[in-house]
């Protein structure tokens, strides 16, 4: 009997590894193509900075000297689009540094590699920790891995050379954690990796507000002192680089460009032209106040929600959608946030799926948030062909300038899914509410093994 055990459980292993292996393939297959088309015919614009950022530091210079990436661009014979700079914190340009030390093709090639490696890899162990290994789930499974490579800013970090993919990493650990781990310290760990998550994107760091109102305390001390922690220790490393780095409040400023998929692109383009829209009420006002009063009042509903909800954010269900509500709302809120950083919100809907569709039938949420979740990833799509193959900007200019924002709308879409599933009766949420036409679980459907 024991040889039978041991055999047993042995096959079960080389199963699990067999398919984390075919999930990370299959969440793989669509980066992998992309990053082969857009190497014939992109520019990978963004990781010029980054590369640039890395080799500034080797040179003893501030990443945050513009006219000085300038000019070793100038020296490097390198075409792309500088506008303001590297507009990161310092500690992504130490990690930066090693990539600069090799040519700048080959530099490439390592960075998105490692990314897509790791997307995939992230992926396939996500949904394994969400859904389980059962052999009836195989084929939804796949498809979900599928349809997460799939999903329109993964190309967009993919072709602009981001890094948001190296970032998932951080941001999926460290969310498992702070949510399911057993022990302060393995959570207090879970923040710390979402600190470090922060301190690239910043807008992470906004789940500090329902590990707070969860009562949390570890996590949410954890993502403070991981963000902190790097600054600290590359001010120390790099005590120069910060020279100039003022330009990074930059950030706040309103921006028309029309990857800027937040509430600051939004308002911005409705009274300042950019190269792809025409504003429908030029010049009519000052930006900066309305963006700020828009992004203010975005986020204290969003913190209203959150405190509405504050005993269900001291359960594992409750706390996964409250970070993941904020999470979506960073997204939205954040200035300058472009497109690509959409990628940072697959985490927030893998967390809907594991807890109030485990078993991967997405009917059981109900016609209205399966019609909100469809609006997301139309507008995503819609949004792509407009950066793909933009219209020209005179023709109906009113509807290109609110067309441009489309990524925008599918975000909200997303955020008010996991508002309704957050406040909503637990009950409602895990059978579908019947007014609603949500299909109730079957009996002995898959349960949540994390709730």
């Amino acid at each position: 009997m024991r040889r039978v055990r041991g055999s047993e459980a042995l096959s079960a292993v080389t199963a699990h590894r067999r398919d984390v292996v075919l999930l990370a393939i299959a969440a793989m297959l669509v980066p992998v193509i992309q990053w082969v088309w857009t190497s014939l015919y992109g520019s990978f614009n963004d990781f010029h900075h980054f590369w640039l950022a890395g080799k500034m530091l080797l040179d003893g210079q501030s990443p945050y000297d513009v006219q000085a990436m300038r000019d070793l661009a100038r020296s490097e014979q390198m075409a792309f689009l500088v506008g303001t700079g590297y507009s990161y914190p310092l500690p992504f340009a130490i990690f930066m540094v090693p990539f600069a030390m090799l040519p700048f093709a080959l530099s490439l090639e390592l960075f998105l590699g490692l990314s897509v490696a790791a997307f995939g890899l992230t992926v396939a162990l996500w949904i394994g920790w969400a859904h389980g290994w059962e052999p009836a789930l195989a084929r939804r499974r796949l498809g979900l891995a599928l349809a997460a490579g799939s999903y329109p800013p993964i190309f967009g970090t993919v072709a602009n050379g981001q890094s948001n993919l190296l970032l998932l990493p951080l941001m999926a650990g460290g969310l498992v954690l702070a949510i399911g781990a057993v022990g302060p310290g393995r959570r207090t760990f879970g923040g710390v990796l979402i600190g470090l998550a922060a301190i690239v994107k910043l807008f992470p760091g906004v789940v500090v507000v329902p590990l707070t109102v969860g009562r949390r305390w570890g996590a949410a001390v954890g993502t403070a002192a991981g963000a902190l922690g790097a600054v600290v220790a590359a001010t120390l490393l790099a005590p120069w680089a910060a020279q100039d780095s003022g330009s990074f409040a930059k950030i706040l400023e309103p921006d028309s460009y029309f990857t800027n998929q937040s509430l600051n692109g939004f308002v911005t383009r409705l009274v300042n032209p950019s190269d792809r829209t025409l504003p429908p009420f030029e010049h009519a006002f000052d930006p900066r106040l309305p963006m700020l009063a828009a992004t203010l009042a975005f986020g204290l509903v969003t913190l209203a929600l959150l405190w509405r909800a504050r005993d269900r954010l001291t359960t594992r269900r409750g706390l996964a959608l409250g970070l993941a509500l904020a999470l979506v709302a960073g997204v939205i809120g954040a200035p300058k946030n472009s497109f690509w950083n959409g990628a940072l919100v697959l985490p927030a809907f893998g967390l809907l799926l594991a807890f109030d569709a485990v078993d991967l039938r997405l009917r059981s949420l109900g016609r209205t948030d399966l019609a909100l979740l469809a609006f997301w990833l139309g507008t995503a799509a819609v949004w792509t062909v407009l950066w793909m193959s933009p219209p020209p900007k005179t023709a109906l200019p009113a509807l290109v300038t609110l067309l441009q924002s489309s990524g925008l709308y599918g975000l909200l879409a997303l955020w008010l899914v996991l508002a309704r599933r957050l406040t909503m009766p637990v009950a409602d949420a895990r059978l579908g509410a019947a007014g609603d036409g949500g299909a109730q679980v079957a009996p002995g459907a898959p349960q949540s093994r994390i709730s």
